[in-house]
């Protein structure tokens, strides 16, 4: 936050921003609920030669209620690219997402590097990756899982954005493997200047044990800008996860965007529209996130 200011006057052109959380979630522990607080930030310059840079953190807690159980998650990635004159740009990434409980003394560790190729121009922004993810403790043994994905958005009408991603890890150990598939759809937009609609429809298919993750979310942001001159956009967002055999779980989400180098509403990046909008470098981590 420091910086953006300096790096706006050096005529470097900063977007991206920063979303405050507070939630509920009912349904995955029976009778008790959980809490969700947290913060996400990202941060993308371009330096008008071609050169990109972006930075993403997150931070996540959940405690369930009633209990001495409390969920932690951390995540951050770096990525640069180059972007050539006729729109095509060539990249690469390194991404670490950190989760675990209070009760255990073991975080489960996932660090994903790789290189993506995109595309920009007209409207559509079109970004395909390959990369590699790395667990620590090792779980079951070795196991290597091997990423990709492809992504595109749409933002070629006042105020929308409209996208679609497909990730897909193989997991590979001991000669055998299996795969995660993460996919989905959402869009958002922008009306009266002030107000911003979204949402998204995510499925994550885990093979290997035959699980699947449906989620279901939908918000509304309002623009404080509007009427009290401070960049901000308070959202609200109802969410359902349906894990099968039925189990599901609800979510209500209150967030507080504060946009980089922007003005009007912004999408909440506590959202599932923007998970599948901004996606994850690697099905596993989009999953579990």
């Amino acid at each position: 936050l420091t910086v953006v200011p300096a790096l706006a006057s050096a005529e470097i052109t900063v977007t991206g921003g920063a979303t405050l959380t507070y939630g509920k979630l009912d349904g995955a522990f029976g009778p008790n609920d959980i809490k969700e607080k947290g913060l996400d930030g990202r941060l993308n310059l371009d330096f008008g030669n071609g050169i990109l840079f972006g930075v993403q953190v997150g931070k996540i807690e959940m405690p369930v209620s009633g209990t001495p159980i409390s969920l932690e998650g951390e995540f951050i990635a770096l990525d640069a690219a180059y972007k050539f004159a006729n729109g095509m740009r060539v990249g690469a990434y390194a991404d670490r997402l950190t989760m675990g409980a209070d009760l255990s003394p073991i975080d489960l560790n996932l660090k994903t590097n790789g290189l993506s190729v995109g595309y920009e121009g007209q409207g559509f922004d079109v970004e395909a990756f390959v990369g590699q993810t790395s667990i620590s403790p090792p779980l079951f043994g070795s196991v290597d899982i091997d990423n990709l994905g492809v992504a595109v958005s749409y933002t070629g009408q006042p105020g929308l954005e409209a996208g679609a991603a497909w990730l897909r890890a193989d997991l590979s150990a001991g000669g055998a493997s299996q795969n995660i598939d993460f996919k989905g759809v959402a869009a958002s937009y922008v009306f009266k200047d002030a107000f911003i609609v979204y949402g998204g429809i995510s499925k994550a298919d885990f093979f290997i044990s035959g699980s699947t993750f449906d989620t279901t979310g939908l918000g509304i942001g309002y623009d404080l800008g509007a009427t009290t001159g401070f960049g901000a956009t308070v959202s609200l967002e109802l969410a359902n996860t349906d894990f099968g055999a039925g189990t599901d779980m609800d979510a209500v989400r209150l967030g507080l965007t504060v946009p980089f180098g922007a003005k009007g509403p912004a999408l909440p990046m506590n959202s599932v529209a923007d998970s599948i909008l901004n996606p994850r470098h690697g099905a596993f981590n989009a999953a579990l996130t």
